[in-house]
């Protein structure tokens, strides 16, 4: 029995379309355990993020600022925010408004993500303090990244920025 190159790519097509919705459903059931998650009381452990694809990491970092309202300019963090319905964006928003349970998440966050990242980015450094780096797990970057990523290994020691607002609230 043959098939006609009509009937094979209709099913390949609607094998693909199954499987894709398939991961939809799978990435949003990830994050629905995180939606109700109350990161301002409840410490979350390292062994709960770690399974978590790079991805799926991202959106929770996205969700515990996202409760204060930070709009993003990442674009896969801003759609899915402005995707919730308990989503309120605030222009105003400011690290300050994170309490220390939600700076200390953000930290383990920020750790398995830069873990996950096949070079070093902005807001990584706290994972490498202690670890090798070569000129590969360096990458490329333009010179905004490069004054984040140079300011981060100094803030790590204490300095601070007040000739630099921005990069200080940065660091906030």
């Amino acid at each position: 029995m043959s098939v006609s190159p009509r009937r094979f790519t209709l099913g390949v097509l609607l094998l693909t379309l199954i499987v894709l919705t398939c991961v939809n459903v799978s990435a949003q059931d990830v994050m629905d355990r995180w939606k109700d998650f109350d990161f301002a009381k409840t410490a979350i452990k390292p062994a709960q993020i770690q399974p978590l694809e790079l991805e799926d990491l991202k959106l929770l970092r996205g969700i515990v600022f996202g409760r204060h309202g930070r709009v993003f300019k990442d674009a896969d963090i801003k759609s899915y925010l402005e995707a919730q319905t308990w989503f309120k964006s605030n222009p105003d928003f400011n690290n300050s408004m994170l309490n220390d349970t939600e700076r200390r998440n953000l930290d383990l966050i920020r750790i398995a993500e830069a873990s996950k990242h096949p070079t070093i980015q902005p807001g990584d450094m706290r994972y490498w303090v202690d670890r090798p780096i070569t000129i590969k797990k360096l990458g490329k970057h333009s010179g905004a990244e490069w004054k984040v990523l140079i300011a981060e290994v100094e803030a790590i020691h204490g300095k601070r920025f007040e000739d630099d607002p921005w990069l200080q609230q940065y660091f906030d």
